[in-house]
Protein backbone atom coordinates (compact mmCIF):
# COMPACT_ATOMS: atom_id res chain seq x y z
CA UNK A 1 0.00 0.00 0.00
CA UNK A 2 2.79 2.45 0.91
CA UNK A 3 4.70 1.61 -2.29
CA UNK A 4 1.55 2.25 -4.36
CA UNK A 5 1.00 5.61 -2.64
CA UNK A 6 4.60 6.68 -3.30
CA UNK A 7 4.32 5.67 -6.97
CA UNK A 8 1.06 7.61 -7.28
CA UNK A 9 2.65 10.75 -5.85
CA UNK A 10 5.66 10.39 -8.14
CA UNK A 11 3.31 10.04 -11.10
CA UNK A 12 1.38 13.18 -10.14
CA UNK A 13 4.62 15.15 -9.70
CA UNK A 14 5.87 13.92 -13.07
CA UNK A 15 2.78 15.38 -14.71
CA UNK A 16 3.61 18.75 -13.18
CA UNK A 17 0.39 18.98 -11.17
CA UNK A 18 0.32 18.64 -7.39
CA UNK A 19 -2.30 16.52 -5.62
CA UNK A 20 -3.98 19.73 -4.37
CA UNK A 21 -3.96 21.54 -7.72
CA UNK A 22 -5.51 21.14 -11.14
CA UNK A 23 -4.68 22.30 -14.64
CA UNK A 24 -7.04 23.04 -17.53
CA UNK A 25 -8.32 21.21 -19.44
CA UNK A 26 -9.30 18.67 -16.81
CA UNK A 27 -8.72 14.98 -17.50
CA UNK A 28 -12.08 13.22 -17.19
CA UNK A 29 -12.52 9.45 -17.08
CA UNK A 30 -14.08 8.05 -20.28
CA UNK A 31 -14.16 11.47 -21.94
CA UNK A 32 -12.73 10.35 -25.28
CA UNK A 33 -16.02 9.41 -26.90
CA UNK A 34 -17.83 11.36 -29.62
CA UNK A 35 -17.57 15.09 -28.95
CA UNK A 36 -15.69 14.65 -25.65
CA UNK A 37 -17.01 16.76 -22.75
CA UNK A 38 -19.05 19.13 -24.89
CA UNK A 39 -21.59 21.56 -23.38
CA UNK A 40 -21.06 20.46 -19.75
CA UNK A 41 -24.08 20.68 -17.46
CA UNK A 42 -23.61 20.36 -13.68
CA UNK A 43 -25.77 19.54 -10.67
CA UNK A 44 -24.83 19.78 -6.99
CA UNK A 45 -26.64 17.21 -4.85
CA UNK A 46 -25.98 15.99 -1.29
CA UNK A 47 -22.41 17.30 -1.25
CA UNK A 48 -21.50 15.76 -4.60
CA UNK A 49 -21.45 16.99 -8.19
CA UNK A 50 -22.90 15.38 -11.28
CA UNK A 51 -21.69 16.15 -14.79
CA UNK A 52 -23.57 15.56 -18.04
CA UNK A 53 -22.28 16.11 -21.59
CA UNK A 54 -23.61 16.34 -25.13
CA UNK A 55 -24.42 13.13 -26.99
CA UNK A 56 -23.60 12.97 -30.71
CA UNK A 57 -24.60 10.31 -33.20
CA UNK A 58 -21.70 7.94 -32.50
CA UNK A 59 -22.27 7.96 -28.71
CA UNK A 60 -24.22 4.98 -27.27
CA UNK A 61 -26.14 7.31 -24.96
CA UNK A 62 -25.83 10.33 -22.68
CA UNK A 63 -23.05 10.03 -20.12
CA UNK A 64 -22.85 11.01 -16.44
CA UNK A 65 -19.96 11.52 -13.99
CA UNK A 66 -19.75 12.09 -10.22
CA UNK A 67 -17.25 14.16 -8.20
CA UNK A 68 -16.63 15.35 -4.65
CA UNK A 69 -14.45 18.31 -5.62
CA UNK A 70 -15.21 19.44 -9.23
CA UNK A 71 -11.75 18.21 -10.29
CA UNK A 72 -11.71 14.41 -10.01
CA UNK A 73 -14.57 12.79 -11.90
CA UNK A 74 -15.70 9.16 -11.80
CA UNK A 75 -17.66 7.84 -14.76
CA UNK A 76 -21.15 6.60 -13.77
CA UNK A 77 -22.18 5.18 -17.12
CA UNK A 78 -25.09 6.14 -19.35
CA UNK A 79 -27.87 8.12 -17.68
CA UNK A 80 -29.92 7.94 -20.90
CA UNK A 81 -29.53 5.18 -23.47
CA UNK A 82 -29.73 5.68 -27.22
CA UNK A 83 -33.34 6.85 -26.87
CA UNK A 84 -35.32 7.03 -30.13
CA UNK A 85 -36.56 10.53 -29.20
CA UNK A 86 -33.05 11.86 -29.94
CA UNK A 87 -33.29 13.37 -33.43
CA UNK A 88 -30.76 11.62 -35.68
CA UNK A 89 -29.02 10.33 -32.53
CA UNK A 90 -28.11 13.79 -31.20
CA UNK A 91 -28.80 15.08 -27.67
CA UNK A 92 -27.14 18.44 -27.03
CA UNK A 93 -26.37 20.60 -24.03
CA UNK A 94 -28.03 18.63 -21.18
CA UNK A 95 -29.28 20.99 -18.46
CA UNK A 96 -29.74 19.21 -15.09
CA UNK A 97 -32.25 20.35 -12.48
CA UNK A 98 -33.57 18.98 -9.18
CA UNK A 99 -37.13 19.91 -8.31
CA UNK A 100 -39.45 18.61 -5.60
CA UNK A 101 -38.13 15.05 -5.43
CA UNK A 102 -37.26 14.49 -9.10
CA UNK A 103 -34.20 15.03 -11.27
CA UNK A 104 -34.62 16.49 -14.74
CA UNK A 105 -32.46 16.81 -17.85
CA UNK A 106 -33.35 19.35 -20.53
CA UNK A 107 -31.91 18.25 -23.88
CA UNK A 108 -32.04 19.86 -27.32
CA UNK A 109 -31.09 18.55 -30.74
CA UNK A 110 -30.62 18.98 -34.43
CA UNK A 111 -34.39 19.30 -35.01
CA UNK A 112 -34.49 22.59 -33.00
CA UNK A 113 -36.72 21.02 -30.29
CA UNK A 114 -36.33 20.33 -26.57
CA UNK A 115 -37.05 17.15 -24.64
CA UNK A 116 -37.21 16.84 -20.86
CA UNK A 117 -36.19 13.62 -19.10
CA UNK A 118 -37.02 12.62 -15.50
CA UNK A 119 -35.37 10.32 -12.93
CA UNK A 120 -35.42 9.45 -9.24
CA UNK A 121 -31.60 9.61 -9.09
CA UNK A 122 -29.01 12.04 -10.47
CA UNK A 123 -27.27 9.18 -12.28
CA UNK A 124 -30.49 8.02 -13.96
CA UNK A 125 -31.89 6.20 -15.70
CA UNK A 126 -33.74 9.22 -17.11
CA UNK A 127 -36.99 8.70 -19.03
CA UNK A 128 -38.45 11.16 -21.53
CA UNK A 129 -41.60 12.77 -20.07
CA UNK A 130 -42.10 15.48 -22.71
CA UNK A 131 -40.62 15.18 -26.19
CA UNK A 132 -42.05 18.55 -27.27
CA UNK A 133 -41.15 20.79 -24.31
CA UNK A 134 -40.30 23.62 -26.71
CA UNK A 135 -41.10 22.40 -30.18
CA UNK A 136 -39.58 25.03 -32.46
CA UNK A 137 -36.40 27.13 -32.86
CA UNK A 138 -34.86 26.41 -29.44
CA UNK A 139 -31.45 25.49 -28.10
CA UNK A 140 -29.64 25.01 -24.75
CA UNK A 141 -32.53 25.31 -22.26
CA UNK A 142 -31.82 25.79 -18.55
CA UNK A 143 -34.42 26.22 -15.77
CA UNK A 144 -34.53 28.86 -13.04
CA UNK A 145 -36.55 28.62 -9.82
CA UNK A 146 -36.96 32.24 -8.76
CA UNK A 147 -37.33 33.49 -5.19
CA UNK A 148 -41.13 33.67 -5.48
CA UNK A 149 -41.37 30.04 -6.62
CA UNK A 150 -41.95 30.91 -10.27
CA UNK A 151 -40.27 28.55 -12.73
CA UNK A 152 -38.60 29.88 -15.87
CA UNK A 153 -36.91 28.33 -18.86
CA UNK A 154 -34.06 30.22 -20.53
CA UNK A 155 -32.88 29.09 -23.93
CA UNK A 156 -31.33 30.24 -27.18
CA UNK A 157 -32.81 30.34 -30.65
CA UNK A 158 -31.46 29.31 -34.01
CA UNK A 159 -30.45 31.79 -36.72
CA UNK A 160 -29.35 34.61 -34.44
CA UNK A 161 -32.55 34.93 -32.40
CA UNK A 162 -30.51 35.28 -29.20
CA UNK A 163 -31.45 34.50 -25.59
CA UNK A 164 -35.12 33.89 -24.85
CA UNK A 165 -37.16 32.88 -21.81
CA UNK A 166 -40.65 31.95 -20.69
CA UNK A 167 -42.52 31.23 -17.47
CA UNK A 168 -43.59 27.63 -16.97
CA UNK A 169 -46.17 26.00 -14.71
CA UNK A 170 -44.08 22.89 -14.01
CA UNK A 171 -40.61 21.52 -14.80
CA UNK A 172 -42.02 19.31 -17.56
CA UNK A 173 -44.03 21.99 -19.36
CA UNK A 174 -42.96 24.82 -21.65
CA UNK A 175 -46.35 26.50 -21.57
CA UNK A 176 -45.47 30.18 -21.04
CA UNK A 177 -45.25 33.00 -23.56
CA UNK A 178 -41.93 33.27 -25.38
CA UNK A 179 -40.01 36.47 -24.56
CA UNK A 180 -36.64 37.73 -25.82
CA UNK A 181 -33.65 39.53 -24.33
CA UNK A 182 -32.43 41.55 -27.34
CA UNK A 183 -29.60 43.16 -25.36
CA UNK A 184 -28.12 39.72 -24.63
CA UNK A 185 -26.79 39.06 -28.10
CA UNK A 186 -23.44 39.84 -29.71
CA UNK A 187 -21.17 39.26 -32.69
CA UNK A 188 -17.61 38.30 -31.78
CA UNK A 189 -16.31 38.72 -35.34
CA UNK A 190 -16.88 41.18 -38.16
CA UNK A 191 -18.92 38.71 -40.20
CA UNK A 192 -22.27 39.82 -38.78
CA UNK A 193 -22.95 36.48 -37.09
CA UNK A 194 -25.07 37.17 -34.00
CA UNK A 195 -25.68 33.52 -33.09
CA UNK A 196 -25.84 33.53 -29.25
CA UNK A 197 -26.43 30.43 -27.12
CA UNK A 198 -25.66 28.59 -23.88
CA UNK A 199 -27.52 30.69 -21.26
CA UNK A 200 -26.94 30.09 -17.55
CA UNK A 201 -28.18 32.08 -14.55
CA UNK A 202 -27.10 32.88 -11.02
CA UNK A 203 -28.85 35.20 -8.55
CA UNK A 204 -27.07 37.11 -5.78
CA UNK A 205 -28.47 39.81 -3.48
CA UNK A 206 -31.43 40.43 -5.76
CA UNK A 207 -29.36 40.72 -8.94
CA UNK A 208 -29.69 38.26 -11.84
CA UNK A 209 -26.49 37.28 -13.66
CA UNK A 210 -26.88 35.74 -17.10
CA UNK A 211 -23.92 34.19 -18.88
CA UNK A 212 -24.19 33.34 -22.56
CA UNK A 213 -21.92 32.29 -25.44
CA UNK A 214 -21.24 33.11 -29.07
CA UNK A 215 -20.98 32.90 -31.86
CA UNK A 216 -20.16 29.38 -32.99
CA UNK A 217 -18.26 26.67 -31.13
CA UNK A 218 -16.33 25.78 -34.30
CA UNK A 219 -14.76 29.27 -34.32
CA UNK A 220 -11.68 30.00 -32.21
CA UNK A 221 -13.38 33.24 -31.08
CA UNK A 222 -16.18 31.35 -29.25
CA UNK A 223 -16.49 33.05 -25.84
CA UNK A 224 -18.61 33.70 -22.74
CA UNK A 225 -20.15 37.05 -21.89
CA UNK A 226 -22.29 38.20 -18.97
CA UNK A 227 -25.32 40.43 -18.39
CA UNK A 228 -26.92 41.51 -15.13
CA UNK A 229 -30.11 43.20 -13.97
CA UNK A 230 -32.46 43.74 -11.05
CA UNK A 231 -35.16 41.96 -13.02
CA UNK A 232 -35.10 39.41 -15.82
CA UNK A 233 -36.50 41.88 -18.34
CA UNK A 234 -33.79 44.38 -17.35
CA UNK A 235 -30.86 42.05 -18.09
CA UNK A 236 -28.18 43.94 -20.03
CA UNK A 237 -24.45 43.37 -20.62
CA UNK A 238 -22.41 44.51 -17.63
CA UNK A 239 -19.77 47.21 -18.15
CA UNK A 240 -17.03 44.72 -18.98
CA UNK A 241 -19.04 41.82 -20.35
CA UNK A 242 -16.31 39.50 -21.63
CA UNK A 243 -16.05 36.76 -19.00
CA UNK A 244 -14.06 33.96 -20.68
CA UNK A 245 -12.24 34.31 -24.00
CA UNK A 246 -9.21 32.58 -25.58
CA UNK A 247 -8.58 33.47 -29.23
CA UNK A 248 -5.09 32.04 -29.76
CA UNK A 249 -2.85 29.31 -28.37
CA UNK A 250 -3.16 25.56 -27.99
CA UNK A 251 -6.66 25.69 -26.47
CA UNK A 252 -9.33 28.01 -27.85
CA UNK A 253 -13.12 28.38 -28.26
CA UNK A 254 -13.90 28.62 -24.53
CA UNK A 255 -17.64 28.54 -23.93
CA UNK A 256 -20.90 26.73 -23.21
CA UNK A 257 -20.62 27.42 -19.51
CA UNK A 258 -22.22 26.47 -16.19
CA UNK A 259 -21.91 28.30 -12.83
CA UNK A 260 -22.08 26.30 -9.62
CA UNK A 261 -21.52 26.66 -5.87
CA UNK A 262 -18.16 25.22 -4.79
CA UNK A 263 -17.53 22.39 -2.31
CA UNK A 264 -16.79 24.86 0.51
CA UNK A 265 -20.22 26.47 -0.18
CA UNK A 266 -18.77 30.01 -0.24
CA UNK A 267 -17.13 30.01 -3.69
CA UNK A 268 -18.62 30.15 -7.18
CA UNK A 269 -17.08 28.19 -10.04
CA UNK A 270 -17.32 28.37 -13.80
CA UNK A 271 -17.29 25.14 -15.81
CA UNK A 272 -16.95 25.37 -19.59
CA UNK A 273 -15.46 23.56 -22.55
CA UNK A 274 -12.53 24.28 -24.86
CA UNK A 275 -10.97 22.57 -27.86
CA UNK A 276 -7.72 22.57 -29.75
CA UNK A 277 -7.55 25.00 -32.65
CA UNK A 278 -8.81 23.14 -35.70
CA UNK A 279 -10.21 20.27 -33.62
CA UNK A 280 -13.76 19.26 -32.73
CA UNK A 281 -13.35 17.19 -29.53
CA UNK A 282 -14.08 19.37 -26.53
CA UNK A 283 -12.48 19.23 -23.09
CA UNK A 284 -13.73 20.52 -19.75
CA UNK A 285 -12.25 23.53 -17.93
CA UNK A 286 -12.79 24.98 -14.46
CA UNK A 287 -12.13 28.49 -13.13
CA UNK A 288 -13.27 30.47 -10.13
CA UNK A 289 -15.76 33.32 -10.40
CA UNK A 290 -15.97 36.34 -8.13
CA UNK A 291 -17.78 39.67 -7.84
CA UNK A 292 -15.93 42.99 -7.99
CA UNK A 293 -16.72 46.06 -5.89
CA UNK A 294 -19.32 47.24 -8.38
CA UNK A 295 -21.10 43.88 -8.25
CA UNK A 296 -19.97 42.76 -11.71
CA UNK A 297 -19.25 39.07 -12.21
CA UNK A 298 -15.57 38.38 -12.98
CA UNK A 299 -13.26 35.49 -13.83
CA UNK A 300 -9.46 35.58 -14.04
CA UNK A 301 -9.55 32.98 -16.77
CA UNK A 302 -9.23 30.99 -18.80
CA UNK A 303 -6.25 29.60 -16.91
CA UNK A 304 -3.78 27.14 -18.41
CA UNK A 305 -1.41 26.85 -15.44
CA UNK A 306 -1.72 25.05 -12.09
CA UNK A 307 -4.60 26.35 -9.97
CA UNK A 308 -5.51 25.47 -6.37
CA UNK A 309 -8.23 22.84 -6.11
CA UNK A 310 -11.63 24.03 -4.88
CA UNK A 311 -11.54 23.90 -1.10
CA UNK A 312 -13.66 21.34 0.77
CA UNK A 313 -16.14 22.42 3.45
CA UNK A 314 -14.65 23.10 6.85
CA UNK A 315 -16.87 20.43 8.37
CA UNK A 316 -19.44 18.08 6.85
CA UNK A 317 -21.47 14.93 7.53
CA UNK A 318 -22.93 12.46 5.04
CA UNK A 319 -24.29 9.89 7.55
CA UNK A 320 -23.03 6.97 5.46
CA UNK A 321 -22.69 4.76 8.53
CA UNK A 322 -24.72 2.71 10.97
CA UNK A 323 -24.44 4.83 14.14
CA UNK A 324 -24.89 8.51 15.01
CA UNK A 325 -21.17 9.05 15.55
CA UNK A 326 -19.06 11.05 18.03
CA UNK A 327 -19.78 14.51 16.56
CA UNK A 328 -23.42 14.49 17.66
CA UNK A 329 -25.06 14.79 21.08
CA UNK A 330 -28.73 13.96 21.60
CA UNK A 331 -30.45 16.68 23.62
CA UNK A 332 -34.01 15.30 23.43
CA UNK A 333 -36.21 12.90 21.48
CA UNK A 334 -35.12 9.85 19.51
CA UNK A 335 -32.35 9.99 16.88
CA UNK A 336 -30.93 7.25 14.66
CA UNK A 337 -29.30 6.59 11.31
CA UNK A 338 -31.95 5.62 8.77
CA UNK A 339 -31.10 3.87 5.54
CA UNK A 340 -27.39 4.47 6.23
CA UNK A 341 -27.49 7.86 4.52
CA UNK A 342 -29.58 10.10 6.76
CA UNK A 343 -30.00 11.13 10.37
CA UNK A 344 -33.60 10.71 11.49
CA UNK A 345 -35.07 12.54 14.45
CA UNK A 346 -38.42 12.15 16.17
CA UNK A 347 -39.74 15.02 18.32
CA UNK A 348 -36.42 16.22 19.65
CA UNK A 349 -33.12 18.00 19.11
CA UNK A 350 -29.55 16.87 18.46
CA UNK A 351 -26.43 19.07 18.69
CA UNK A 352 -23.57 19.09 16.19
CA UNK A 353 -20.37 19.47 18.19
CA UNK A 354 -18.34 21.23 15.46
CA UNK A 355 -17.85 24.93 16.41
CA UNK A 356 -18.99 27.56 13.90
CA UNK A 357 -17.61 31.09 13.48
CA UNK A 358 -19.55 34.34 13.56
CA UNK A 359 -19.62 34.47 9.74
CA UNK A 360 -20.40 31.26 7.87
CA UNK A 361 -22.34 29.54 5.13
CA UNK A 362 -23.98 26.16 5.79
CA UNK A 363 -26.04 23.65 3.83
CA UNK A 364 -28.61 21.21 5.25
CA UNK A 365 -30.70 18.71 3.29
CA UNK A 366 -34.03 17.95 4.95
CA UNK A 367 -37.27 16.04 4.43
CA UNK A 368 -40.42 15.38 6.46
CA UNK A 369 -41.05 11.66 7.03
CA UNK A 370 -43.98 11.61 9.48
CA UNK A 371 -46.03 14.60 10.50
CA UNK A 372 -48.09 15.53 13.52
CA UNK A 373 -50.56 18.39 13.53
CA UNK A 374 -47.92 21.02 14.32
CA UNK A 375 -44.86 19.63 12.54
CA UNK A 376 -41.83 21.94 12.54
CA UNK A 377 -38.28 20.93 11.68
CA UNK A 378 -35.01 22.57 10.76
CA UNK A 379 -31.85 24.01 12.26
CA UNK A 380 -31.03 25.81 15.50
CA UNK A 381 -27.98 28.03 16.01
CA UNK A 382 -26.85 28.23 19.63
CA UNK A 383 -24.56 31.26 19.80
CA UNK A 384 -22.78 33.57 22.20
CA UNK A 385 -25.54 36.15 21.78
CA UNK A 386 -28.51 33.82 22.08
CA UNK A 387 -30.28 31.34 19.85
CA UNK A 388 -31.71 31.44 16.35
CA UNK A 389 -34.08 28.82 14.93
CA UNK A 390 -34.63 28.33 11.19
CA UNK A 391 -37.59 25.97 10.89
CA UNK A 392 -39.99 24.72 8.24
CA UNK A 393 -43.64 24.87 9.33
CA UNK A 394 -45.41 22.02 7.54
CA UNK A 395 -48.95 23.28 8.13
CA UNK A 396 -48.38 26.74 6.63
CA UNK A 397 -45.66 25.63 4.16
CA UNK A 398 -43.31 28.36 5.27
CA UNK A 399 -39.80 28.79 6.63
CA UNK A 400 -39.30 31.02 9.65
CA UNK A 401 -36.41 32.67 11.49
CA UNK A 402 -36.82 33.08 15.24
CA UNK A 403 -34.40 34.76 17.63
CA UNK A 404 -34.62 33.65 21.27
CA UNK A 405 -38.16 32.46 20.58
CA UNK A 406 -39.39 35.66 18.90
CA UNK A 407 -40.27 35.72 15.19
CA UNK A 408 -37.89 37.78 13.05
CA UNK A 409 -38.72 36.88 9.44
CA UNK A 410 -40.80 34.41 7.47
CA UNK A 411 -40.89 33.21 3.88
CA UNK A 412 -43.65 31.26 2.15
CA UNK A 413 -42.87 28.08 0.23
CA UNK A 414 -44.63 27.00 -2.98
CA UNK A 415 -47.85 25.22 -2.07
CA UNK A 416 -47.11 22.54 -4.67
CA UNK A 417 -43.91 21.57 -2.83
CA UNK A 418 -43.87 18.08 -1.34
CA UNK A 419 -42.16 18.36 2.04
CA UNK A 420 -41.70 14.57 2.05
CA UNK A 421 -39.16 15.11 -0.76
CA UNK A 422 -35.60 16.26 -0.12
CA UNK A 423 -35.08 20.02 0.00
CA UNK A 424 -31.93 22.06 0.57
CA UNK A 425 -31.63 24.85 3.15
CA UNK A 426 -28.62 27.15 2.84
CA UNK A 427 -27.93 29.56 5.73
CA UNK A 428 -25.48 32.40 5.27
CA UNK A 429 -24.45 34.64 8.17
CA UNK A 430 -22.17 37.51 7.13
CA UNK A 431 -21.47 40.79 8.95
CA UNK A 432 -24.72 40.78 10.92
CA UNK A 433 -26.89 39.75 7.99
CA UNK A 434 -28.58 36.35 7.72
CA UNK A 435 -29.85 34.99 4.41
CA UNK A 436 -31.75 31.72 4.19
CA UNK A 437 -32.30 29.94 0.87
CA UNK A 438 -34.68 27.07 0.32
CA UNK A 439 -33.80 25.16 -2.86
CA UNK A 440 -31.80 28.30 -3.83
CA UNK A 441 -34.88 30.54 -3.43
CA UNK A 442 -33.92 33.43 -1.17
CA UNK A 443 -36.63 33.28 1.52
CA UNK A 444 -35.20 35.19 4.49
CA UNK A 445 -32.94 38.25 4.58
CA UNK A 446 -32.67 39.75 8.06
CA UNK A 447 -30.29 41.59 10.38
CA UNK A 448 -29.17 39.40 13.25
CA UNK A 449 -25.85 39.16 15.12
CA UNK A 450 -24.96 35.80 16.61
CA UNK A 451 -21.23 35.47 17.25
CA UNK A 452 -19.54 32.06 17.42
CA UNK A 453 -22.02 29.21 17.63
CA UNK A 454 -22.93 25.55 17.11
CA UNK A 455 -25.70 23.96 15.07
CA UNK A 456 -28.48 21.68 16.26
CA UNK A 457 -31.09 19.80 14.25
CA UNK A 458 -34.74 20.06 15.26
CA UNK A 459 -37.74 17.79 14.76
CA UNK A 460 -40.84 19.03 16.59
CA UNK A 461 -44.09 17.01 16.50
CA UNK A 462 -42.76 15.05 13.55
CA UNK A 463 -40.17 12.63 12.25
CA UNK A 464 -37.69 14.46 10.03
CA UNK A 465 -34.68 13.23 8.07
CA UNK A 466 -31.44 15.12 7.56
CA UNK A 467 -29.08 14.22 4.72
CA UNK A 468 -25.69 15.68 3.83
CA UNK A 469 -24.83 18.80 5.81
CA UNK A 470 -21.74 20.97 5.91
CA UNK A 471 -20.42 24.47 6.56
CA UNK A 472 -17.46 26.78 6.07
CA UNK A 473 -16.54 29.92 7.98
CA UNK A 474 -15.90 33.20 6.20
CA UNK A 475 -12.49 34.68 6.88
CA UNK A 476 -12.15 38.36 7.82
CA UNK A 477 -12.79 40.51 4.75
CA UNK A 478 -13.86 37.55 2.62
CA UNK A 479 -16.62 38.16 0.09
CA UNK A 480 -19.96 36.47 0.70
CA UNK A 481 -21.78 34.51 -1.97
Amino acid sequence: MLRGTVLLLIGVMALGVSASAYKNPLPVESEGIGAGIADPGLLRWMGKYYLYATKVKEDPGMRCWESDDLVNWKYQGLCIGDDPVFADGHGWSPGPFYYNGKFYLYVCGIDQKHRVFESDKPTGPFVCVNKDLIDVNSLDAVPLLDDDGQLYLFYAGWEGVGIQYRKTSSPIKGDGRNQTLPACQFSADSDGNFWTEGPDLWKRNGVYYLTYCGNNWIKDSYQVRVAKGRSIADLKPQKSDKLIMQLTGEWVATGCNWSIRGPNLKSLWHVYHCRKSGGHVRRMCLDRLYFDKSGDLRCDGPTWTQQPNPEPPQCCESFLRSDIGPNWQIKSGEWKIGGEDRLVGCSGEIAWKCPVGANFVAEFNVKLQKSGGKARYGIAIDAECGRADIVVDAASKSIELRSNGSPIAKGSLPQRFDLAAWHTIIIQQHNGRMQVRFDEMNKIDARIDLGSSKFSLIADDCEAAFGWCGFSNYEKGEQSL
